[in-house]
């Protein structure tokens, strides 16, 4: 029997993160994730209407593919993924890692080369597409987070299916408060840090982009020179979280 979760999942992606609709042309990008996953996240966009087009991969496949790519190999690769970008309307990647270090071997000037020809499909996709994507959890990230996997699966997916409608109206004066806000000043144990976000936008993120989310972030101003604090502070980028 499929795991419920996976069916709360597959709907929230579907129906608040992408906010799929008839005549839409989605592309379900599925890495080294649960089969049962994929059927629901293909069965949640069939109710919903759009033409649905799945790409599956796995981490091992891949690695050899990139292991002694050129610039002929990956310019063919970004040329075949680009065509089939420019026909879609929506984008959803679910990217399972059994191996988070699988690609460690893979050398820099291949990993490099492969970066760079394909950058414009991933420019393409975060600009002309509505998108979303996330990580699968596995038994190496429950041991990163010190938990057990059965634990640290159980609070990921409480996180991944929350309201995120809720939180996004709960996201809202955070959002203004910050747009409006001159200087910040954060202190904590070992902390006492002082910039300025006037005049720099504040963008909310709710989960429609990332899942999971629950963010509003902004930048330091490069040049600001505190009351108080004669330091000038580095233009490092400053999330707040909600």
């Amino acid at each position: 029997m499929t795991d419920p979760r996976f069916k709360n999942l597959a709907k929230l992606l579907v129906e608040y993160s992408t906010r799929l609709e008839k005549g839409d042309h989605v592309l379900l990008f599925l890495s080294d994730i649960p089969e049962e996953m994929g059927i629901e996240l293909i069965r949640a966009v069939r109710a919903v209407g759009p033409t649905r087009h799945v790409d599956v991969r796995q981490g091992r496949i891949n690695r050899e593919l990139m292991m002694h790519t050129d610039e002929d190999h990956a310019t063919t690769w970004k040329d075949w993924e680009m065509a089939r970008m420019k026909k879609m309307q929506a984008f959803i990647a679910l990217r399972g890692a059994l191996n988070t270090s699988e690609t460690s071997d893979v050398p820099g000037s291949s990993m490099q080369t492969y970066s760079k020809i394909m950058r414009p499909v991933q420019n393409y996709r975060v600009n002309k597409t509505r998108w979303v994507v996330l990580r699968w959890p596995t038994p190496s990230m429950a041991q990163a987070a010190n938990m057990s996997t059965e634990a640290f699966e159980d609070f990921f997916f409480k996180v991944c299916t929350m309201d995120y409608a809720k939180l996004q109206l709960a996201m809202k004066p955070l959002q203004k408060r910050m747009q409006a806000a001159d200087q910040v000043h954060i202190t904590g144990p070992g902390t006492d840090l002082r910039f300025s976000i006037k005049d720099i936008n504040a963008i909310m993120c709710s989960g429609d982009r990332n899942i999971p989310d629950g963010e509003v972030f902004s930048c330091p101003v490069k040049k600001f020179r505190p009351r108080h604090h004669p330091v000038q502070y580095p233009n490092h980028l400053c999330r707040v979280a909600v």
